[in-house]
């Protein structure tokens, strides 16, 4: 076995390793990722193996559009988000952490990116205009949130009528979503199921505002 593939093991290993100890204490308390994990989500074998690029290409982006992410920690999708819906288009993202938002704010800058705002939050609670968004979306955060029905809820009231809402989910993550709950809570909030992408250990279900 190469160097390479020993990295990936090791790497594969303790990713499970640390989901594992994140589930059982994300069942007494709610654990959103630590700032100090931030850094693991900025490595190229990490956006390979956290499937960034089918994520991003699931969602459906597009030229021109205005984009919101609810907790982007250090910005592994939210950046890459930011460049594909130039010309035109701008990105959003909400972390009730501040030290993820100080670090995607830093990221950002450092790629040159500039049509990217970055918001110190809790989903829950309203932070943006209502109706402005064509694209709200949360990847592996969904189970982070001790009120989901509220913050869908807030999504709802983010997008224009026929805007998209995409959660996407993989059974690593220590908050894992099944896709029966993601559309259960969706319908509640008021969405209306438009398809799901992949397999249910990652997946990606997408939901329209009438």
């Amino acid at each position: 076995m190469n160097v390479f593939w020993w990295v990936v093991v090791v790497g594969v290993g303790g990713f499970v390793a640390l989901s594992l100890v994140w589930r059982w204490a994300s069942r007494r308390w709610s654990l959103p990722c630590p700032t100090l994990l931030g850094r693991m989500y900025e490595y190229p074998l990490f956006q390979r193996l956290s499937g960034a690029a089918t994520t991003l290409e699931r969602i459906g982006l597009r030229p021109g559009q205005k984009v919101l992410e609810i907790g982007p920690g250090p910005g592994r999708l939210l950046i890459p988000a930011a460049r594909r819906v130039l010309p035109g288009g701008e990105v959003v993202g909400i972390d009730v952490q501040p030290g993820m938002i100080e670090r995607l704010k830093a990221r950002a800058e450092r790629a040159g990116v500039t049509n990217l705002t970055a918001i110190v939050g809790d989903a829950t609670q309203q932070h943006v205009p209502p109706g402005t968004f064509d694209v709200v979306f949360l990847c592996t955060v969904l189970g982070e949130i001790p009120d989901r029905a509220a913050a869908l809820s807030r999504c709802f009231e983010a997008l224009k009528p026929g805007g998209v809402l995409s959660i996407t989910e993989m059974f690593g993550d220590p908050h894992y979503q099944s896709r029966r709950t993601v559309r259960r809570l969706a319908e509640q909030a008021g969405f209306r199921f438009q398809s799901v992408q992949g397999r249910w250990w990652f997946y990606t279900a997408n939901f329209t505002r009438p």
